[in-house]
C-alpha cells in the first residue's frame, strides 16, 4: 500500500470505471434526522460546486459511480447534477443502480425475507417510543438505517431475536446503525455495475473509508482508502484535503492531462 501520490499513468491506463463512496469521501460526513410521528426531517450535505466541476471533467475519460447505503432518492439530491451521461448512482449498498434513466434492482427478496425486515423495523419503532436516544429511520426500501444520539444495545438484541441464523450485519458508524444482509455489499454492487458496462473488474477503481466499503475497495482493480486503519487498499490518500475523494480526483485529472 502506497500514497496516492505514487499512482501513475500506467496504473490507470486500463481503468474505465471510478467508484466513489459518498459520506466522508466526496461529501462532508453528517446527517441530521428527526422523526416524530408522521413527520420526518432530514438534512445532509451535497457535492460542492468545485468538486462537481472536476467530476464533469473526469467523465471525459471515465464512467463515474457513487455508491452508498443511502436511498437512490437521497443520492439523487446529493449527486444528481453529475447525471446522466457516463455517471450512475448505487443505493442501499448496491441493491439498486440508477443509470441511463433507469432504476435496476440487482437483488430480489422473498416474501418471507421482506416480512422479516419489516418485523425488525416494527420492533425498533416500538423501542423508539420509550428510548429518546433513537432519532429516526433514514428512508430506505430494504436496508435499515437507524440514527441515534448514541449506541443503543437493545437494537442489537432486537436484530438477534429476529435473526437466529446470523444472516444480517449490524454496523455502528458513530451516528447510525446499518442493518442489512451479509450477502449484500458495495463489492457485489460494483460487480453488477461492471457487468452492466461490459467491463472487467480489472478496469475499475474504487475509493472508500469505512467498514461497508471494504469489499468494494478489495474487489476493484485498484483500491484506494482514505482511512487505512479501517480499510486496506492499493493506495491511500494523504489527508492533504478534507475529502479524500477530491484528493483522488485531483490526482486522476493530473494524470489524464
Amino acid at each position: 500500500m502506497g500514497p496516492i501520490t505514487e499512482l501513475t499513468k500506467k496504473d490507470i491506463e486500463d481503468i474505465r470505471l471510478i467508484c466513489f463512496d459518498c459520506d466522508g469521501v466526496t461529501v462532508k460526513r453528517g446527517t441530521e434526522i428527526e422523526e416524530r410521528g408522521n413527520e420526518l426531517k432530514v438534512k445532509t450535505y451535497t457535492l460542492s460546486d468545485s468538486l462537481l466541476k472536476k467530476m464533469v471533467t473526469l467523465k471525459r475519460r471515465f464512467h463515474i459511480n457513487f455508491s452508498s447505503g443511502r436511498s437512490l432518492l437521497y443520492l439523487d439530491r446529493m449527486f444528481g447534477k453529475v447525471l446522466w451521461e457516463k455517471a450512475s448512482l448505487q443505493g442501499e449498498i448496491g441493491i439498486f443502480t440508477l443509470i441511463n434513466g433507469e432504476v435496476i434492482q440487482h437483488q430480489k427478496f422473498s416474501p418471507k425475507r421482506l416480512q422479516q425486515i419489516n418485523d425488525i423495523k416494527v420492533d425498533i419503532r416500538d423501542l423508539m417510543k420509550t428510548n429518546k436516544d433513537i432519532r429516526g429511520f433514514e428512508p430506505k426500501q430494504f436496508l435499515i438505517t437507524v440514527h441515534c444520539w448514541r449506541e443503543v444495545p437493545k437494537i442489537e438484541k432486537i436484530l438477534r431475536r429476529h435473526d437466529p441464523k446470523n444472516e444480517y450485519y449490524l454496523l455502528w458508524n458513530g451516528e447510525a446503525y446499518d442493518i442489512g444482509l451479509k450477502t449484500t455489499n458495495k463489492g457485489t454492487g460494483l460487480k453488477y455495475l461492471a457487468k452492466l458496462l461490459k467491463l472487467d473488474m480489472k478496469q475499475t477503481l474504487a475509493i472508500g473509508d469505512g467498514p461497508n466499503d471494504r469489499e468494494m475497495v478489495e474487489y476493484a482493480g485498484i483500491g484506494v482508502t482514505t482511512n487505512p486503519k479501517q480499510v486496506k487498499g492499493d493506495f491511500f490518500t494523504t489527508g492533504a484535503l478534507h475529502l479524500g475523494g477530491e484528493e483522488l480526483v485531483n490526482k486522476l485529472l493530473e494524470l489524464i492531462k
